[in-house]
């Protein structure tokens, strides 16, 4: 009875020698790198998703501030009142310099 009992726990302790040496040397290993392949993998999709959003929200914006900017018709009417009071301008200074002599 001692022998069969002391032959299940050696079976036992060899089996699971065994099972610890095959995890640590073949399961772990081949988990890890499946694991980082597959975070790698994901890293890649964040990384371009993000990158899709910003493009996204980056054109958005430009569009945005494109729309916003003032209307043909404004900068031209700016562009005529600058030159008019230019001209103005330029039209008294001449003036006061003829009427000096």
């Amino acid at each position: 009875m001692t022998t069969v009992l002391l032959t299940a726990l050696l079976t036992a302790a060899i089996t699971v020698t065994a099972l610890a040496l095959w995890a640590h040397y073949f399961l772990l290993p081949t988990l890890r790198r499946r694991l980082r392949a597959d975070l790698e993998e994901e890293a890649r999709n964040a990384a371009d998703l993000i990158a899709a959003r910003v493009e996204e929200a980056v054109k958005r914006g430009i569009n945005d501030g494109v729309r916003n900017l003032p209307t043909r018709e404004m900068i031209e009417e700016t562009s005529r009142s600058l030159a008019r009071t230019s001209t103005e301008m330029v039209g008294e200074r001449l003036s006061k310099f003829f009427s000096k002599k």
